[in-house]
C-alpha cells in the first residue's frame, strides 16, 4: 500500500468511516455507566503558518540578491484510539504547503494540495513491561541529537519502522528496524515488481537498512545515563542494472543528564565509523556539553560547547572526519538559522560552536530568549594558496512566545549572522554581505475536537 499520498476526497472518506467505526459503540453504550470503559477515542487538529522574511537564512547572500519572503502552513488531523492498555492505535493525516502554490480553483486531482501520513503505526502490549510499535513514527530520542522529531520544519520527520519497548522501575529499553525500498524511482512504481531489489534515496528516504539500540539508566533521581547505538546501511542505485552495494556505517554514543529544580546539565559523546552515503571511510566524532541555572522563576541562563569534527578543506585526506548527526533537530542546536547541518552543508568542516542562551519570562503567558553563537572551524580551511581564518562568524538569536489560550499559541523571532570570509568561502559565496538577517512569526492552534470513553 502506497500510504505516502492520498487525495482530499479519500482522507474525507476514510476520516468519516474511522469516526462512524469508533463512535457508533460509544453513542449505543450510552448511559450503561456500569458497563468497564475499556475504549478510548480522541480527535485532534493543528493548524500551523509561519511567516519568514530571509535575508541570509540557510546561506549568506551575496551583494545584489534579493531576500526571500514566503508563508507555510502545516494542517495536521490527529486519530488516537487505546483499548484496555493492550492496543494503540495513531493515525495523523497532514497537508504542508506554502501559500500560492496550490491553484484559486482545484482541479479533479487536487494538483498542488495533496495530504500525506506524518504518522500511523499500532502499537501492542506483549506484557506490563514490553510493547512493539510498527508503522509510520517519529523516533526521539535524548535531547534530540542524533534522532529528532524535526518539528521546526513543516512536514516535520517520521520513520517507517518497527519497534520494542521495555520500561520498568524507570529503566528504558528501545529497538528500531527498518528496511525501505522505492518502487517508485527504478520500478515504475510497480507494486508487484517481481524481481529487483536495488534502492534509490530519490525522492525518498535518505538509508535502506536501518537498526537502532538505546537504554536509559537511571543513577537517582537526578542523574541518568543513555547510551545509543545506531546502524545505517546507505546504496543509492541509479538504474535497474546498478550493481551498487549496500554500504554500512555504525553510530555510538553516550549521554549523562543531571537535573534538579535549578540546574539542569548534559554531556554527550558521538563516534562514527565505517563507510558513509558516498562510500568514504569514516572515522568522526561529536563532542558536547551544556549547563543551565534558573535563577528565579523570571530568569534561566545556559552556556554549552558542541565540537563536531570534520575535514580539512583543501588538502587531500585518507579517510572522511566529517561527522554527520544524520537525523538530529539540529535547528535546536546550531543556530537559528540553519547554517549549519541543516539547508546547504558547509564542505564538511566540521564545527566547533560555542553559545551563551538566556531567557525571561516576563509572565506565564509571556516570555522571551536571547542566545548568542560564536562558530569557529575546528580544521584548516585552504583555497589554493590561501588560508582562512577558522572564525565562522557570529549569530544572535531573538525570540519570543505568547500563549493566547489554551490552544492558541503565538512565537516569533529575529536573528542577524555576521559572517566572514571563511564562512563565504564554505558556503560558496565569495561577495556575502558582512550581516544577514531572517525574522519569523508563526501562530499554532491546536484544538482537541472530540474525547469519548465506551
Amino acid at each position: 500500500m502506497n500510504y505516502k499520498h492520498f487525495s482530499i476526497s479519500k482522507i474525507t472518506e476514510f476520516l468519516f468511516v474511522a469516526l462512524v467505526v469508533v463512535l457508533f459503540p460509544a453513542i449505543h453504550l450510552h448511559g450503561q455507566d456500569t458497563m468497564p470503559k475499556l475504549n478510548t477515542f480522541s480527535l485532534s487538529g493543528q493548524f500551523h503558518v509561519r511567516g519568514e522574511f530571509r535575508d541570509g537564512a540557510f546561506r549568506p547572500l551575496e551583494s545584489g540578491e534579493k531576500p526571500a519572503g514566503l508563508i507555510s502552513d502545516r494542517i495536521r488531523l490527529t486519530l488516537d484510539y487505546s483499548y484496555n492498555n493492550k492496543l494503540e492505535l495513531k493515525i495523523t493525516p497532514q497537508s504542508v504547503g506554502v501559500w500560492g502554490q496550490s491553484p484559486l480553483v482545484q482541479g479533479a486531482e487536487n494538483s498542488g494540495s495533496q495530504f500525506s501520513l506524518f504518522e500511523t503505526w499500532v502499537k501492542l502490549s506483549l506484557n506490563s513491561n514490553w510493547n512493539t510499535q510498527i508503522g509510520r513514527q517519529v523516533i526521539s530520542l535524548d535531547d534530540e541529537r542524533m534522532f529528532g522529531a524535526l518539528d521546526w520544519a513543516q512536514g516535520g520527520r517520521a520513520h517507517d519502522a518497527i519497534a520494542f519497548n521495555f520500561a520498568k522501575n524507570k529503566y528504558e529499553f528501545r529497538a528500531f528496524a527498518s528496511y525501505n525500498q522505492n518502487y517508485k524511482a527504478l520500478y515504475s512504481n510497480n507494486l508487484s515488481n517481481p524481481a529487483g531489489n536495488l534502492y534509490s534515496t530519490q525522492d525518498a528516504t535518505p538509508y535502506k537498512w536501518m537498526q537502532t539500540i538505546w537504554t536509559k539508566l537511571p543513577i537517582n533521581e537526578h542523574n541518568k545515563v543513555t547510551l545509543l547505538v545506531s546502524n545505517l546501511g546507505f546504496q543509492n542505485a541509479a538504474s535497474k542494472s546498478d550493481s551498487t552495494k549496500t554500504y554500512f556505517q555504525q553510530t555510538m554514543g553516550a549521554n549523562y543528564f543531571y537535573n534538579n529544580s535549578k540546574v539542569n546539565a548534559n554531556i554527550s559523546a558521538y563516534y562514527q565509523v565505517n563507510d558513509n552515503s558516498i562510500v568514504t571511510a569514516t572515522s568522526a566524532y561529536l563532542l558536547a556539553g551544556y549547563i543551565g541555572y534558573t535563577v528565579n522563576n523570571q530568569w534561566y541562563l545556559g552556556l554549552g560547547a558542541d565540537y563536531v569534527s570534520g575535514n580539512k578543506i583543501g588538502q587531500t585526506q585518507t579517510k572522511n572526519q566529517s561527522f554527520n548527526p544524520y537525523f538530529g533537530t539540529n535547528h535546536k542546536f546550531y543556530g537559528a538559522m540553519d547554517y549549519y547541518f541543516a539547508g546547504n552543508g558547509h564542505r564538511g568542516a566540521g564545527l566547533s560552536d560555542n553559545y551563551l542562551k538566556i531567557a525571561y519570562k516576563m509572565k506565564p503567558e509571556l516570555g522571551f530568549s536571547l542566545a548568542i553563537h560564536q562558530f569557529f572551524s575546528p580544521n584548516t580551511i585552504v583555497n589554493n594558496t590561501t588560508e582562512y581564518n577558522t572564525n565562522l562568524g557570529q549569530e544572535f538569536d531573538l525570540g519570543f512566545s505568547y500563549k493566547i489560550n489554551k490552544f492558541a499559541s503565538m512565537t516569533g523571532g529575529y536573528s542577524a549572522y555576521a559572517t566572514t570570509p571563511s564562512i563565504n568561502y564554505l558556503k560558496n559565496t565569495p561577495n556575502g554581505n558582512d550581516l544577514q538577517h531572517w525574522a519569523w512569526l508563526s501562530l499554532n492552534i491546536t484544538p482537541t475536537f472530540f474525547e469519548t470513553k465506551y
